[in-house]
């Protein structure tokens, strides 16, 4: 009997390092935001959530990495 290869899903979402461009302030914010991310210093709206996929600001902010 032979062994078949069993496909691990892979996780969509992932967490962006963002820098806020009123302050330039490092935030950790998740991909599928279900709430308003804001800064955490000047509390500026970074991410905008649209009900998947959440948006993120780019007049506010700007995505430096991808964590994980």
């Amino acid at each position: 009997m032979r062994k078949r290869k069993l496909l691990i899903p892979q996780p969509r979402s992932r967490f962006y390092k963002v820098i806020c461009k009123t302050c330039g302030a490092e935030n950790v914010v998740f991909s599928h935001a279900s709430f308003p991310t804001r800064c955490k210093v000047c509390g500026t709206q970074l991410v905008k959530p649209t009900g998947g996929r959440a948006l993120v600001l780019k007049d506010k902010s700007e995505i430096v990495a991808e964590l994980g």
